[in-house]
C-alpha cells in the first residue's frame, strides 16, 4: 500500500485504528509485569532486525539481557500458541537479541538536556536503577548509591555464575548508566551518609530500593555453629569467588528457588551427597518446576514435609538435623499456617546446614531518618510509593511481596513516575489499567496454522554440567533464532477493515488461507483469529484492509532506507523472504551484490503490487522478490499468491509501456545464504539484460 493513495482522512481513519488495536493486547504482553510488547520485538527477530527487536524490549524492560536469562517467563505461559503446539520460546529469543546486540548496540534515549533535579536512589538492584533510568530519560539526574562493590543487585552477586554470568549483567547496567545514570558502589546509606544527608546535599528526592538483602534463620538449637549458612552469604561468597567450606554431605532447607540454587552450587562446590528439605510437597514447592527438574537432574535428593528442630552436633561437628513431620502447609484460606507432628521426627544426615527459608529487608538505611518500618518493612503507600517522609519514595522488594526481576523493574518504573509527578507538582497518581486482552484462539483456526516444532535450547547434560560454574545453558543460533520467531502468530496485530472503503468484494475472505473473515454489508475479521499474514491486506482491490501493528507504509519506509544506503550507479531491491542467515552475517562471509538494496521479510505474504511499483517509483532499476516455495513459508498459499503479484505487477509496467523485465521472482527452496544470493544474481541479469 502506498501512501499517496489516501486521502487525509483515510489516514485519520487507519490512525483511529491503530490507537484502537493499541489498546487490544496479546496475553503475552499482558501476562508481561512491564507489559513489554512482545509481539512486535518478536516480529523484528523475525525479519532479522536485531537491533530494532532489542530497542522494543528495552522500551518496557531495562535488564533485558538478565531476563532473558533467568525470568519466569509468565509472557509464554500466556502464549496463544500453546493451543496450537507449543508455546513461543520468548525468553531465549529475549536472551538472543540482548546479548547478540549487547550494551552497545541498543538505541540510548537520553534526554537531550539534563536539568531537571537530583535524585538519589538507594540500591542499585533492578528496582533502583529501572527507577534511575526512567528519571534520567526524563532529564532529571539520578545518583544510584550501592553498598556493594558492583552495580546489578541480586543478580550481580548472588545468582550462581551457570545461570547468570556477571557480564550478562554488566550489558544491562552499562546500557542504563549510558543515559546518565551515575552509580556510585561501595556507600552504604544509613552507614556511610543518611537519607536527610543525601536531601542536604541537593537531592530533591529519594528512591529506597534496597530490595530484601537479609536471609531468614531459624531459633533452633545448634543454628549458630560454623557450618551452618544463610543463603544469601553463601551464594554471595560463591559468586565473589570465596567458596565457604562445605562438608561431604549438604542439608538446603527450603524448598524456593533460591533453595534450588544453593543445592545447585553445593553440587558443583564437590558434595558427595546434597539434600533439600521442605515443608511442602512437590506440588506446593514455590521453586519453578524447570528448576526443581534440573536439580533432580544434577544430583539433589529432596526431603518433602519435614521441617527442622535442631541441629545435631557431636564432638564439635554437625552430624545431622532433627525434623518433624509436617501435616499441613496451607490453611483453608491458602495462607501459609503449617501443623506438625511432634510425635514423628527423624534424624536426617548432614553436616552442613544451609537455611533457603526466605529473605528480609536490612532496614539499616534507616538510620538518622524518621522513616518509619512496619514488621521489619518500610512503611510506604504502595498506591503512591511515597514513604513516612515527604520526597522519599520506595520501590522493589523493600515494599512489595518477595518477586522477581522483571517485577522489580515494573516497580521501579512505576516508582520513577510517582517521583516525576511529585517533582513536578502534581498530586500523585498512577493508572495500572490495562487494555482489554484478546481471547484464545477458536479450534477451527487453530488447526490451520502450520505446526512447527518449538526449537530447543543447547544444554549441557547434567553430568557435564554440575562439574562446573560455567552456563550450561547455550544463546540460540541466528537460524534457529529466526525459525524460532516466525512461530509467533502475531496475535492481535494482523488485519483490520476501514468500513467506509469496503465494497464487500468477498476477496479477503476469498484470499484468505485460515478462512476468518465474515463479509455481510461490508468485511470484518475477528483479531482473536487473525493471523497477521497480511495476505488479505495485498489483495484488497479497495485498500480498505489496514494492518494493526505496522503503520501503513511500513514497508515502502524500509524499502526507501535501504535504497538510500547505495549511492551510485544502478540500484536493484532486492524482497527476501524466509531467509535463514542476517544481512550482516550473509555480508560478513560474502561480498555483497554490487547495487542490490536488501529488504529482509519474515514472509512475502503482505508484499503487494504497490510496493512492487513504489520501489521503481523510488529509482530502483528492478526488483527481485525471493520467495519459499508452497509448504515452508510461515503462511499457507504465499508462494502462490507473491507468484500472482509479480505477474500482475509485470502485466501493469508492459501496459504503460515500461519493460516486464524489471520486477523478477525467485523461488528459493534453499534457504541458505549461497542459494538467496546465486538467485538475485541470476536476477539481477535478467534485469540489467532487458
Amino acid at each position: 500500500m502506498i501512501e499517496g493513495d489516501l486521502t487525509t482522512r483515510e489516514l485519520a481513519e487507519i490512525q483511529n485504528t491503530a490507537e484502537l488495536m493499541a489498546r487490544e493486547w496479546a496475553p503475552c504482553r499482558d501476562g508481561c509485569p512491564v507489559h513489554a510488547d512482545v509481539r512486535t520485538y518478536l516480529q523484528f527477530i523475525a525479519e532479522g532486525d536485531w537491533r530494532a527487536s532489542i530497542d522494543v524490549v528495552r522500551e518496557q524492560l531495562p535488564f533485558a539481557a538478565v531476563c532473558g536469562r533467568v525470568c519466569h517467563h509468565p509472557c509464554e505461559e500466556n502464549c496463544r500458541r500453546r493451543d496450537v503446539d507449543e508455546k513461543v520460546a520468548i525468553r531465549e529469543l529475549k536472551r538472543f537479541v540482548a546479548e547478540t546486540q549487547g550494551a552497545d548496540g541498543c538505541t540510548v534515549n537520553k534526554a537531550p538536556v539534563q536539568d531537571k533535579a537530583r535524585v538519589a536512589v538507594v540500591g542499585a538492584g533492578p528496582a533502583g536503577m529501572s527507577a534511575a533510568l526512567e528519571l534520567a530519560k526524563l532529564g532529571y539526574q539520578p545518583t544510584v548509591f550501592e553498598k556493594a562493590d558492583v552495580a546489578g543487585g541480586i543478580p550481580a552477586t548472588t545468582i550462581p555464575r551457570y545461570r547468570l554470568p556477571l557480564e550478562v549483567v554488566r550489558i544491562d547496567v552499562d546500557w542504563i548508566c549510558a543515559h546518565g545514570v551515575e552509580v556510585v558502589t561501595g556507600v552504604e546509606i544509613g552507614k556511610d551518609k543518611t537519607i536527610p544527608q543525601l536531601r542536604e546535599e541537593g537531592f530533591a528526592a529519594v528512591v529506597v530500593a534496597t530490595g530484601l538483602a537479609n536471609s531468614r534463620g531459624l531459633p533452633i538449637p545448634n543454628a549458630d555453629h560454623e557450618n551452618v549458612y544463610l543463603v544469601l552469604d553463601f551464594l554471595q561468597a560463591i559468586s565473589a569467588g570465596n567458596a565457604p567450606k562445605i562438608g561431604n554431605t549438604v542439608l538446603v532447607i527450603g524448598g524456593g528457588n533460591v533453595a534450588m540454587d544453593a543445592a545447585r552450587s553445593a553440587v558443583r562446590l564437590g558434595a558427595g551427597t546434597v539434600r533439600a528439605m521442605c515443608l511442602e510437597n512437590e506440588e506446593e514447592m514455590p521453586a519453578w518446576s524447570w528448576e526443581q527438574e534440573e536439580a533432580r537432574d544434577e544430583g539433589v535428593e529432596f526431603l518433602h514435609r519435614r521441617g527442622p528442630v535442631e541441629i545435631v552436633v557431636d564432638g564439635g561437628k554437625i552430624v545431622g538435623v532433627k525434623a518433624r513431620k509436617v501435616t499441613r502447609v496451607f490453611n483453608e484460606q491458602k495462607k501459609f499456617s503449617p501443623e506438625y507432628d511432634d510425635a514423628d521426627v527423624i534424624d536426617v544426615a548432614c553436616d552442613t546446614v544451609v537455611f533457603a527459608i526466605g529473605q528480609m529487608a536490612d532496614l539499616g538505611f534507616i538510620e538518622g531518618s524518621e522513616l518509619a518500618a512496619d514488621r521489619g518493612r518500610l512503611s510506604c503507600n504502595t498506591a503512591t510509593h511515597e514513604t513516612s517522609v515527604s520526597g522519599v519514595f520506595a520501590c522493589g522488594e523493600i515494599v512489595t511481596p518477595p518477586g522477581s526481576v522483571v517485577e522489580a523493574c515494573a516497580s521501579g518504573r512505576r516508582c520513577a513516575a510517582a517521583v516525576d509527578q511529585f517533582l513536578s507538582g502534581e498530586s500523585i497518581h498512577i493508572d495500572d489499567t490495562t487494555p482489554p486482552v484478546i481471547d484464545t484462539i477458536p479450534e477451527a483456526t487453530a488447526d490451520k496454522v502450520l505446526k512447527v516444532e518449538r526449537v530447543r535450547i543447547p544444554t549441557d547434560p547434567a553430568a557435564k554440567r554440575k562439574t562446573n560454574f560455567e552456563q550450561f545453558e547455550h544463546t540460540l543460533d541466528e537460524a534457529a533464532a529466526l525459525r524460532e520467531a516466525r512461530r509467533c502468530m502475531g496475535c492481535g496485530g494482523g488485519a483490520e477493515v476501514i468500513v467506509d472503503k469496503c465494497a464487500a468484494c468477498l476477496t479477503c475472505l476469498r484470499v484468505c488461507p485460515f478462512d476468518i473473515p465474515v463479509v455481510t454489508d461490508v468485511a470484518r475479521i475477528e483479531s482473536d483469529q487473525c493471523q497477521a499474514c497480511g495476505i488479505c491486506i495485498a489483495e484488497c482491490p479497495a485498500n480498505a484492509i489496514v494492518p494493526r501493528s505496522r503503520a501503513v507504509d511500513e514497508l515502502v519506509t524500509r524499502t526507501k532506507a535501504a535504497l538510500e544506503t547505495i549511492s551510485d550507479g544502478q540500484k536493484i531491491v532486492a524482497y527476501i523472504g524466509g531467509f535463514r542467515r542476517t544481512a550482516d552475517e550473509w555480508r560478513g562471509r560474502s561480498e555483497p551484490i554490487p547495487g542490490v538494496a536488501e529488504v529482509y521479510l519474515a514472509s512475502t505474504s503482505r508484499l503487494g503490487v504497490p510496493e512492487l511499483l513504489h520501489a521503481l517509483e523510488k529509482g530502483a532499476a528492478g526488483v527481485v522478490v525471493v520467495s519459499c516455495p508452497d509448504g515452508t513459508d510461515r503462511y499457507p498459499t504465499t508462494a502462490a499468491r507473491t507468484k500472482k503479484r509479480v505477474e500482475q505487477t509485470r502485466e501493469l509496467l508492459g501496459e504503460i509501456g515500461l519493460s516486464p523485465e524489471k520486477v523478477q521472482l525467485a523461488e528459493v527452496a534453499d534457504k541458505g545464504r549461497d542459494a538467496i544470493r546465486e538467485a538475485i544474481c541470476e536476477a539481477v541479469v535478467k534485469i540489467t539484460e532487458e
